[in-house]
């Protein structure tokens, strides 16, 4: 989504109003199958920075000039002018609630340019005009998501109706902000041709990830399985009351049984939220875990060990939570907390999805696990099991210069391309390989990390602006870097 704040800062003195007139502007674009796809807008009016004047029943309302040019090129391929009239009000004085005015326009896929106009008709003032581009693209050799379409609302409701789409009528969330008055992030989507190209049930996973650092959310996430449809609909939501300050990016992901990234999209927005409560200890005590695929997990040290194993794929406050529950040894808050962390990951069947872990768990534990720490305690298993399994490994054990090392290749990290782990071992019998550098987002990165694994050969200065060792001969480090295997 792309919005736009227009602010019309004047305002006739002598009119009802209560300042500047304010409206948010933002769109989505939406497919038909084998129809045309369709531009939908929406632009919120602030009710209380309207001017107001009698209308022919004596009551008072506004009234706002809207005006919409679609062009193409120098082309105007839509053309649409109208008014658009406020709530009505006995009273002149009793402030209007905010009102919202939906549209849609098909349009073939192309790119265009979006001029819009509006007035304040019971002002003095010129109105304001702003220009947007919009991009409409739903190519049919592959799968497509829609925009993401923020809500404020939304019920079930099978007529027809202007804010109504597939059986369900949803009031949009115009502005990208939500302050900490609101503590749910609703929103829709539509994903396109999985009929055509897919045979079995495939995923989506929903997740919100900070849009500075990109690391994904795990508190705030989902996966729920869809049978293929020319159009399958995402009518989702996240309680966000525990969501810090901070700029955010909501994404939805298309994933094929195989784990292969089929198609996703993204909507940005900013949280206000400086009071933001912890987990408390009766969030997950509550949870009856009777009759659940925890019931009969009742040995202490061995939920311990489960809740450990969390740690590569939970977020800080659920690493201190799982901590904090692992001293306190109480067994049934535990198998609470264990249960609702798999809720949290897949509602409809977070045995399976534990399960599915759990096997990783194990291929972590077996290739990376010694007498000294468990495969998830170390670099390669917490990254393995954090991102899944590499698409190569390139391991040297040979180079007579080097620590032994391995570089691990992923082709798609998340939403990163082309991203590598170093790990080198510390002694030469040791299978705790250390995470010495990567390119991922979030991740450790040293400048240095080459001249470390080097330093058999070479004398560490007091540089510290150094980032790489010399060549030396018979080293590939920079080759399996730049092009592994």
């Amino acid at each position: 989504m792309k919005r736009l704040i227009l602010i019309l800062i004047a305002l006739s003195s002598n009119l009802t109003g209560y300042g500047a007139l304010n409206a948010y502007f933002s769109f989505c674009t939406f497919d038909v199958p084998n129809q045309s796809p369709f531009v939908e807008t929406y632009l919120n009016i602030s009710g209380n920075s309207v001017a107001k004047a009698k209308n022919s029943q004596g009551l008072y309302q506004g009234v706002i000039e809207v005006q919409w040019v679609y062009k193409q090129g120098d082309k105007v391929v839509h053309f649409d002018k109208y008014n658009l009239l406020s709530p009505e009000s006995e009273s002149p004085d009793k402030i209007m609630p905010d009102f919202i005015d939906l549209q849609r326009v098909s349009l073939k896929s192309g790119e265009y340019q979006l001029d819009l106009k509006i007035q304040d008709k019971n002002a003095s003032d010129q109105g304001f005009s702003a220009s947007q581009k919009i991009i409409v693209d739903f190519p049919e050799d592959r799968i497509n998501v829609s925009h993401i379409e923020l809500l404020e609302s939304y019920e079930g409701n099978a007529s027809a109706g202007k804010f109504s789409k597939n059986g369900y009528s949803m009031i949009p969330h115009v502005t990208a902000f939500y302050p900490k008055e609101i503590s749910s992030l609703k929103f829709y989507a539509e994903i396109y041709n999985t009929a055509k190209f897919l045979k079995t049930d495939f995923l989506v996973r929903s997740f919100i990830s900070n849009n500075d650092n990109k690391v994904l959310l795990n508190e705030f996430a989902s996966i729920k399985k869809y049978s293929p449809q020319d159009v399958c609909i995402i009518l989702s939501e996240f309680p966000i009351e525990n969501l810090p300050s901070g700029n955010y990016n909501l994404t939805v992901e298309v994933m094929s049984r195989d784990n292969k990234l089929l198609a996703f999209r993204q909507a940005f927005f900013q949280r206000s939220n400086t009071i933001v409560k912890s987990i408390q200890h009766s969030d997950f005590t509550a949870v009856n875990v009777n009759s659940t695929f925890v019931a009969e997990m009742n040995n202490a040290d061995t939920l311990r060990e489960y809740l450990s194993c969390l740690y590569p794929i939970s977020s800080n406050l659920e690493r201190q939570i799982a901590e904090n529950q692992s001293s306190i040894g109480d067994v049934e808050s535990m198998k609470q907390y264990f249960y609702s962390f798999w809720m949290k990951r897949n509602e409809l069947d977070p045995e399976l999805a534990w399960r599915n872990y759990k096997l990783e768990v194990i291929k972590v534990q077996n290739a990376y696990g010694s007498r000294n720490k468990r495969g998830h305690e170390t670099d390669r298993g917490r990254v393995y099991l954090q991102y899944g399994a590499p698409n190569s490994v390139t391991r040297d054990d040979m180079d007579p210069n080097a620590r032994p090392y391995e570089i691990w290749h992923y082709y798609r990290l998340n939403h990163q391309t082309n991203r590598k782990f170093v790990f080198y071992s510390q002694g030469n019998s040791s299978n705790d390989y250390r995470l010495l550098h990567s390119d991922a987002v979030g991740e450790m990165q040293d400048p240095a990390w080459e001249l470390k694994l080097h330093n058999r050969s070479q004398q560490f200065g007091n540089d510290l602006d150094t980032e790489n060792s010399i060549d030396i001969y018979g080293s590939r480090t920079k080759e399996n870097f730049k092009d592994p295997k």
